[in-house]
């Protein structure tokens, strides 16, 4: 779940021709999360406008080192890897480690502590009904709050989970062309607020809202995949010889708010 709804802005890892790498570098896609199994995903590097499509790297051996132990993960997938024997403790340091085409490819990060209580303006928004008349009224964001004295970075995750989702079409025809993502985030944050407006929601129903508290590796990923061109000549990474992120993350309770 946790890896689903963050995702890797520059999940393919695209770099340009000219300054592509003399052989293709792993991309590693990394979250450790209290209370969560840990799962590692690593894919080859593609090039900026090839049409391959991210290829899986099976058969590592990558392990996390966690003080003075060092833990195996199982590969359960082509290019996934896993455990859940590692203890993912908050405010603890972790390293993982592998090799790949005779590198030791590492990479480190800290968990962070919880987010705390989020506290929400209300529970239920309702999408506005656009008739012939003029004056339609919106509603009122749903504002989110939190105790953040530190200015750590938060990251707003809204996840729509009703089994088949009715797109919110605003009374403008029932065809939509294409379906966006029942899943979206707000930017990282490092207030200690954020409010959800009606034009957020593309579909009707149940949606969980989950508040997490990242690290900068993650926050300046996302950050330069948004606003730099260049992040497909040097997309931001904290893994040693290789590219993407290995982040620790830590989720508040989800909080729940019913679009009708």
């Amino acid at each position: 779940m946790i890896a689903v709804l963050l995702g890797l802005p520059a999940i393919n890892a695209c770099t340009k021709e000219e300054s592509v790498h003399p052989e293709p570098l792993p991309v590693v896609e990394g979250y450790l999360a209290p209370g969560q199994p840990t799962v590692v995903r690593v894919t080859r590097e593609i090039n900026y406008g090839s049409v391959d499509t991210a290829v899986a790297l099976a058969n590592l051996a990558l392990r996390i080192i966690h003080g003075d132990q060092s833990y195996p993960l199982v590969e359960t997938a082509p290019g996934e890897y896993a455990s859940d024997d590692l203890p993912v403790i908050p405010g603890d340091s972790y390293r993982l480690s592998f090799e790949y085409n005779g590198r030791e490819i590492t990479a480190a990060t800290t968990v962070p502590l919880s987010p705390g209580t989020v506290t929400a303006s209300a529970t239920d928004i309702a999408v506005p009904q656009f008739g012939s008349g003029s004056g339609v009224e919106l509603p009122d964001p749903i504002q989110y709050t939190w105790h953040n004295p530190e200015q750590a970075y938060h990251l707003l995750v809204v996840k729509n989970v009703e089994p088949n989702p009715r797109p919110i079409t605003f009374n403008l025809g029932d065809d939509v062309i294409e379906k966006p993502e029942p899943a979206f985030r707000l930017p990282p944050h490092r207030g200690d607020s954020q409010q959800l407006s009606i034009g957020r929601f593309s579909y009707y129903g149940e949606h969980a809202v989950i508040l997490y508290r990242i690290q900068q590796e993650y926050a300046a990923l996302y950050e330069r995949s948004a606003n730099n061109s260049t992040d497909l000549v040097t997309p931001f990474t904290n893994v040693e010889g290789g590219l993407g992120v290995f982040t620790g993350v830590h989720a508040a309770d989800t909080l729940w708010v019913q679009v009708w």
